[in-house]
């Protein structure tokens, strides 16, 4: 009989975790930057780095944003013979609005120090890669 009981209500529970405020949403991540045109070139054009994620709040995505972006910067570092300079950070919902400046800035700070420590703490290189890591990843607040 528990057994029953556990089983219906977990099939309640699954059920009821799609509606209100807790479905995910998707949103794009867009990150413009100066890429060379040729290695060894000094010629510049404009590409996006981009990426789709699904996450149930701005300030999630907010989040996811920062991780693609400080990777972003290991990327340039890694191989600084293909991107010139990161430009910034767009968030952008469904309506293809930036929601950035819609998250007040301490809570935008507040993910962008959780990020810090989490990169302090780390066993990816981010310190060792990105000169002037957090400096770089302050330039999107």
């Amino acid at each position: 009989m528990k057994a029953v009981f556990f089983i219906a209500f977990g099939i309640i529970f699954y059920g009821c975790q799609g509606n209100g405020n807790h479905a995910n949403k998707p949103y794009i991540l867009v990150i413009p930057v100066e890429a060379y045109v040729a290695k060894g070139a000094d010629a510049v054009v404009e590409k996006i780095e981009s990426d789709t994620v699904e996450v149930p709040t701005a300030l999630a995505a907010y989040s996811k944003g920062i991780q693609k972006y400080a990777a972003v910067l290991m990327h340039v570092a890694q191989f600084p013979d293909s991107i010139k300079e990161v430009k910034g950070l767009r968030i952008l919902d469904d309506k293809g609005t930036d929601i950035g400046p819609t998250i007040p800035q301490n809570q935008r700070d507040s993910i962008i120090m959780h990020f810090i420590q989490f990169a302090r703490r780390s066993d990816i290189p981010y310190y060792d890669r990105v000169k002037d890591f957090e400096l770089k990843l302050m330039k999107v607040r």
